[in-house]
């Protein structure tokens, strides 16, 4: 159960929220019906061997409705998961990427439709290479907001793009979740060497763009990404366990990561430990992600703004719930409101994205437009992302709602594992 220490803090973020709001009458069923299923979802998972243990936060209107951690921390371990463990949040990192990008923006130091060559002169002149293969100059750089969208062009190595992925592997692009002796700048000069896959702002991919994100806010800033990420998001919200490099003396702090024994995206197959660096499939796209759980411990690993960051369950929380309150907690303003608005609509389109059908993506986040077709009960205008290693968030203003669900199973923990979380707490048999 939640600490009285992380419960206080967060009655206080969201005190005046909840005095403005009342509990809307499509979730005004019974909290304990509620407690029972999503009990229930999260013992169907470990007992049912899909992961060994698993942690989930869910606040509305600012406070606990649902805190639960159940199962271990290591396979094959009797010490049981709990809320001050530390999570590899991977993917969940963008966010908090795109929100410090859009702090830089307020204060005019980067534009919108600035082009990242402006910051980032390697960027200048890239190729695309088109279906038949053949390759053509790019009509113009990528632009920030272009990066925040994905839509610039760029790809990841897991996400198995036949045009892109052989350019990739020659030029020894990161996905910022191995290779821990990289540079930003080694790794941002790989990066532009490849081709792009598209004209940019021309289709969508899930890409890298975010580590290109992360590097202009690093040329901008003259310091690491972590340490302006700390300074402007972290410290206002009292945020003490976000880390890009961790220290040696912080692992047994850090839930060891687990893969499926059988990596066909299915749940139930069992386990295994991943101690070391791995290519593990990646059913939704039959490409394989390389993951080095030891990456965070490795102080020469540059800070990826897509993947890199570690934290707790509570202190994401935090940062999703500054988000529902449109960029302030606790008297602490990370971002005006009408930026978090910006951030929060759907930028585009019907264009097809990662997570299917009835998603679009904003500004740093995926968004729900068409919640049947997405098949599922989160409202339109919901938000959120997930991370390889088995974590997920999601916003949900209609209904004042912050989730966040953590394990260390890679691969079906962001999705698999999560999602059923999720609708459980909008389901009451």
């Amino acid at each position: 159960m939640i600490s009285r220490r992380l419960l206080l803090g967060l009655i206080g973020a969201g005190a005046l929220a909840f005095s403005h709001y009342a509990i809307p009458a499509a979730l005004a069923f019974s909290p304990e019906a509620r407690t029972a299923k999503l009990d229930e979802t999260l013992r169907g998972l470990v007992e049912g061997r899909s992961t060994p243990g698993i942690a989930v936060l869910i606040l509305q209107n600012g406070r606990p409705v649902y805190s639960r951690s159940m199962g271990v921390r290591e396979a094959g371990g009797s010490a049981p998961i709990g809320e001050n463990d530390l999570f590899r949040l991977a993917s969940m990192t963008k966010a908090v990427t795109s929100v410090a990008t859009m702090i830089l923006v307020e204060e005019g130091k980067i534009g919108l439709d600035d082009p990242v060559s402006r910051f980032l002169p390697e960027f200048s002149n890239l190729r695309v290479r088109g279906p038949d293969g053949a390759e053509a100059p790019a009509q113009r750089s990528p632009t920030i907001r272009e990066l925040l969208t994905h839509t610039a062009g760029l790809s990841y190595n897991f996400i198995n793009n036949s045009r892109l992925l052989d350019a990739y592997r020659e030029a020894r692009v990161t996905d910022g979740l191995d290779q821990p002796e990289v540079t930003t700048a080694e790794a941002m000069r790989r990066l532009a060497s490849a081709p792009l896959g598209y004209q940019p702002g021309a289709s969508w991919e899930y890409s890298l763009a975010t580590d290109v994100l992360g590097a202009v806010i690093e040329k901008v800033t003259g310091g690491t990404l972590g340490a302006f990420v700390t300074e402007r998001i972290a410290k206002p919200l009292r945020i003490e366990s976000w880390v890009f490099n961790a220290p040696e003396s912080m692992r047994q702090r850090f839930v060891p990561v687990t893969r499926p024994a059988q990596v066909t995206g299915a749940l139930g197959t069992g386990y295994v430990p991943l101690t070391a660096t791995e290519g593990v499939p990646f059913p939704a796209t039959k490409g394989i992600a390389n993951l080095d759980p030891n990456r965070v411990f490795a102080q020469s690993a540059y800070h990826s703004g897509g993947a890199g960051m570690s934290g707790t369950l509570g202190d994401y929380a935090r940062f999703a719930q500054m988000l529902l309150n449109e960029g302030e907690l606790d008297g602490a303003r990370v971002l005006r409101a009408e930026t978090v608005r910006q951030m929060t609509q759907n930028a585009t389109g019907t264009t097809p994205t990662l997570r299917g059908p009835g998603w679009g993506h904003t500004l740093g986040f995926g968004v729900v437009t068409d919640p049947a077709a997405a098949k599922t009960r989160l409202p339109a205008g919901s938000y959120g992302w997930g991370g390889i290693y088995g974590t997920q968030f999601w916003v949900d203003p209609t209904n004042r709602v912050v989730g966040v669900v953590m394990t260390q199973t890679a691969i079906i923990g962001s999705g698999p594992i999560s999602n059923p979380v999720r609708e459980a707490f909008y389901t009451v048999d």
